[in-house]
């Protein structure tokens, strides 16, 4: 199985001079926990969590803040063609709650998240009791 077909295809994203009050709104509006923050060419240049602006915000009051103050630079990318079993141990072992997925020019193409993971779990072990019933 692989990420390609587990993944979110075309996720919402956020540019790094945004308002964190913005990028706030918009996992809000579309009840997102993580958010690829994208250059004005589509490159992933970091990921932003829902827990670090609502942490930053607690800190810092003022609304002037950006994207780029509280997003994550250090990105760990997969690719489409990688197992989702690859995937979900890269996000154990650094505690991610969701990896973007990115092209061979490192152009965003996806998320996939702790739920995808979870669903693909799922359905194996509905397969695998299904082989067992037959």
């Amino acid at each position: 199985m692989l990420v390609r077909d587990r993944m979110s295809a075309h996720p919402v994203t956020i540019e790094p001079a945004s308002s964190a009050l913005a990028a706030l709104g918009i996992m809000q509006y579309h009840h997102l926990r993580h958010l690829p923050v994208v250059d004005p060419g589509g490159h992933v240049v970091g990921i932003l969590a829902e827990r670090d602006l609502l942490l930053a915000a607690s800190r810092h009051l003022h609304a002037g803040m950006e994207v780029s103050e509280v997003m994550h630079r250090d990105v760990v990318t997969v690719n489409p063609e990688t197992a989702v079993s690859d995937a979900a141990a890269l996000m154990s072992r650094y505690h991610f709650g969701s990896l973007p997925v990115v092209d061979d020019n490192n152009d965003i193409v996806g998320i996939i998240t702790e739920s995808d993971i979870f669903r693909a779990f799922a359905d194996l072990v509905a397969a695998t009791k299904a082989l067992g019933a037959s």
